[in-house]
């Protein structure tokens, strides 16, 4: 077993430092997915994997149709045969991927504190890749400490927070994820400060919102929304008169039509999400195309219609050439019309089922994996609607395969399995859960 392990972190070592180096073939081919296609080809154990994980073939299943209605869509649409390749390598080898690590993490989902500690070092030495980015986001968000700076420290603070959970340190892996949290939005990086806040709350309350009502439930939902509200607008305030944000929040705070209104503020971050509801409805079934070309700038042009037309940002959109999407789940649409659509939503749905399942699930909220699940739970709900498609092919296949193993470790309830979801001294947060664990002459209540 500890062989298995060790190869399996050197796997998953190999894979991170390997996501550095890049080579131009039909677009940007990154040699940890060639690593990861090569690790794939052993079929032997994938039965084995089918029965432990159900979810495998779904996911597979979903991607294959895409990427079927893909190549569909693109013939229809006469696309280029560049642009055309491009796209189906994108969904291939994102397919690919996805089997990688659902295979790795069937060994052990340990090996994902392996991955985070060579990230760490990876993106020290290198950086991070700017695939799952594009040249306008890169332009109008760039910052020292969300593109160099973060993705170090979010595997550190991810890394920290596991081992203090781990020694039932519940407060200080709270204080450090919250304090975290605000740090970022006080850097400029408001989405990466939310997923630690949110996280945060909801390991503090986890019991609570386990134990709650449906009534409650909905009722604390309204006094969330009106407690975001409130507290938004003395960050807008803070932010608007230079006490606390950065350059960029500011500017896009001064730009946006209502700055006291969330959503007009994520139409001035994320105008190319509202440009592509756009694109979808000039072509709803089939879509535009793998990388659809944008015509004479028509839908950029649509996202500059009530913003000041910064030339540098203006510039990167008119050398991509692309329909502005910035969504995964739009994104998928723009490319290759609703049944596309319907594949990512159905991922998007199905990992969410069992994200949120995993929160309220006492057994995994006394595995020390658990802050990284909620994480990695809350990360999933901005990246589906909020993020490009390429990140389908490097950020998605890690976090969803790893969502999708620890809920079935948990349901299929194998001891040998669940020895690697425990504490270091096999304990439980709870000791009441484990004299109440099936074949100890009781039943979970």
């Amino acid at each position: 077993m500890n062989l298995s392990r060790n190869k399996s972190n050197i796997k998953i070592v190999l894979y991170s430092l390997l996501s550095s180096v890049q080579m131009s073939f039909v677009g940007t081919l990154i040699m940890s997915e060639v690593y990861a296609g090569l690790n794939s080809l052993n079929f032997g154990r994938i039965k084995q994997l089918y029965r432990n994980n159900p979810d495998v073939k779904k996911v597979q299943r979903a991607m294959f149709i895409f990427l079927v209605i893909q190549v569909v869509s693109d013939v229809i649409n006469d696309n280029s045969m560049n642009n055309m390749l491009r796209g189906w390598a994108a969904i291939g080898v994102s397919l690919v991927v996805f089997t990688f690590m659902f295979r790795m993490f069937d060994d052990t989902p340990k090996i994902i504190l392996a991955f985070m500690c060579a990230e760490v070092v990876r993106l020290i030495l290198f950086g991070s890749s700017n695939l799952e980015g594009d040249a306008s986001s890169m332009m109008e968000d760039y910052s020292l400490f969300k593109f160099r700076i973060a993705p170090i420290t979010n595997n550190i603070i991810l890394l920290i927070t596991f081992y203090t959970y781990n020694k039932r340190k519940d407060m200080l892996t709270v204080a450090i994820i919250m304090t975290y949290g605000l740090a970022n939005v006080a850097l400029d990086f408001r989405s990466n400060g939310m997923f630690f806040l949110f996280s945060g709350l909801i390991i503090h309350f986890r019991k609570v919102l386990m134990n709650m009502t449906l009534a409650r439930k909905l009722g604390l939902t309204i006094f969330v929304v009106i407690f975001f509200q409130v507290l938004y607008m003395f960050y807008v305030n803070a932010v608007l008169s230079g006490e606390f944000g950065g350059k960029h929040a500011g500017d896009q705070l001064s730009e946006a039509s209502n700055p006291y209104n969330p959503i007009s503020l994520m139409g001035q971050g994320r105008g190319e999400f509202f440009v592509a509801i756009e694109a979808v409805k000039d072509a709803p079934w089939l879509g535009h195309g793998s990388w659809a070309v944008d015509e004479d700038n028509h839908y950029r042009s649509l996202m500059f219609k009530d913003l000041d037309k910064d030339k540098s940002r203006l510039l990167a959109l008119n050398n991509s050439g692309v329909i502005p999407s910035h969504s995964i789940l739009l994104g998928a649409w723009v490319y290759g019309g609703i049944i596309a659509a319907g594949c990512m939503f159905y991922i998007f749905f199905l990992t969410m089922k069992r994200g949120f399942s995993l929160m309220m699930d006492e057994r995994a909220m006394e595995t020390p994996y658990y802050p990284i699940l909620v994480f990695f739970t809350i990360e999933l709900l901005w990246i589906f609607p909020f993020s490009p498609l390429p990140h389908i092919r490097s950020t998605l296949p890690l976090t969803i395969a790893f969502i999708l193993t620890i809920y079935h470790s948990l349901k299929n309830d194998e001891y040998d399995e669940e020895e690697d979801l425990l504490p270091d001294d096999g304990g439980y947060h709870d000791d009441s859960y484990y004299e109440a664990r099936p074949g100890n002459g009781q039943s979970v209540s």
